[in-house]
């Protein structure tokens, strides 16, 4: 359950796209990534994981199974495993239905403009929607993802409404120097 202690350190979560791009060592993906671990190992903020990202994550760019070295990454003591609660299945069902271009048709018009694929452009999928929500309820920071939907979703929508930055992993927000409050 989230926490409203204030001396908690920050909650930033990593859609599945990122704990593949870590598990599979992807060039494109890996040093930021990393950066961001460093700063988690340093206590000043804590990786949530939903257990619907963990549940995509099933096979490594190998051919072999995810498993194991999810367990392992998933055992570092920065990271913390995000379950579905009753208000994360409504929030992410309410964000179903309104992220859905037959009820919102300029929807894919914007989404395609700001380019995400036309294929993506349509609506928010259903894990998605979970990952997004388990954000949200969690009340993170962060929400990181590659994902060209939840991209758009957040800079047009998300981060206006709640404050939840959603994007690709920076560390050029990490300020490593910053001493903790």
């Amino acid at each position: 359950m989230p926490s409203d202690n204030p001396a908690k350190p920050d909650l930033e979560v990593w859609d599945s796209c990122c704990l593949i791009g870590v598990l599979n060592k992807e060039p494109d993906k890996l040093p930021t990534l990393l950066a961001q671990t460093q700063y988690f190992e340093t206590g000043k903020a804590i990786l949530g994981i939903p257990t619907t990202a963990v549940t995509e994550v099933v096979t490594l760019s190998d051919g072999t199974p995810a498993g194991p070295k999810l367990k392992e990454f998933l055992d570092n003591h920065y990271v913390e495993l995000l379950q579905p609660t009753l208000e994360v299945s409504l929030m992410s069902s309410n964000l179903q239905y309104r992220f859905n271009s037959k009820r919102m048709p300029e929807l894919k018009a914007k989404a395609i403009a700001a380019g995400v694929p036309s294929d993506q452009a349509n609506r928010l999928k259903s894990r998605d929607s979970e990952i997004l929500a388990t954000a949200l309820v969690y009340k993170a920071k962060r929400l990181t993802t590659y994902d060209p939907f939840l991209i758009f979703l957040g800079k047009e929508y998300i981060e206006p409404e709640t404050g939840l930055v959603i994007g690709p992993p920076d560390s050029s927000w990490l300020n490593f120097d910053q001493e903790s409050e």
